[in-house]
């Protein structure tokens, strides 16, 4: 997991910028890899729930569905990039990505396909996307972070949010809180007069 929020970084930081074939590369990467290792910790989360616990089949997988909702969550917010990188759906200013100043109705565009590159795509103003305001959409600032209150919406949410319920599903699949517990009792006990 720290090695696709590395990539995603590395792609935000590329020489050729938002909107650049790497950027879309790494992007792409990023959910590759997320994916990958949040469903495979769905699957260590099944097989160590179906091994150790018992009772009815919502008891003994509980902690399943909380790691995979976890997966789901925390692929919410790379995965809207990707798609926004890839369909290029930033809405900015028509002259900072036409270069002229009332390209359409609203005097926003997003960027143009590469085919036409004088067709404007309109797109309602205030521009940017459900991360970012339009000011990150000519490619010249670099959007580590979200500037939007829908973006930070997604980024607590379900990002941090899934992290927190990974945790949590992991700690009740492997009883890691009951192990280090008696483990201090042991200890303590041990350390007494």
């Amino acid at each position: 997991m720290v090695l696709a929020a590395l990539l995603n970084v590395s792609a935000s930081v590329m020489n050729g910028g938002s909107g650049s074939g790497s950027v879309d590369f790494f992007h792409g990467l990023q959910v590759a890899i997320m994916m990958t290792l949040m469903l495979n910790l769905t699957q260590f989360t099944w097989w160590t729930c179906k091994r150790v616990r018992v009772g009815t089949c919502l008891r003994v997988h509980q902690p399943t569905l909380i790691v995979f909702v976890s997966a789901i969550l925390v692929n919410i917010q790379p995965m809207w990039i990707l798609v926004i990188g890839s369909w290029k759906l930033c809405c900015g200013k028509c002259e900072d990505l036409m270069k002229t100043p009332h390209c359409t109705s609203t005097g926003f565009t997003y960027p143009p396909w590469p085919g036409s590159p004088k067709d404007p795509r309109e797109c309602p103003a205030p521009g940017g996307n459900v991360f970012w305001d339009h000011t990150y959409c000519a490619g010249g600032k670099l959007p580590i972070f979200p500037t939007v209150p829908s973006g930070w919406a997604v980024q607590i949410v379900c990002t941090w949010g899934g992290y927190a319920l990974m945790f949590v599903g992991v700690l009740q699949a492997t009883q890691l809180h009951r192990k280090l517990a008696r483990k201090w009792r042991t200890i303590r006990r041990a350390q007494a007069p």
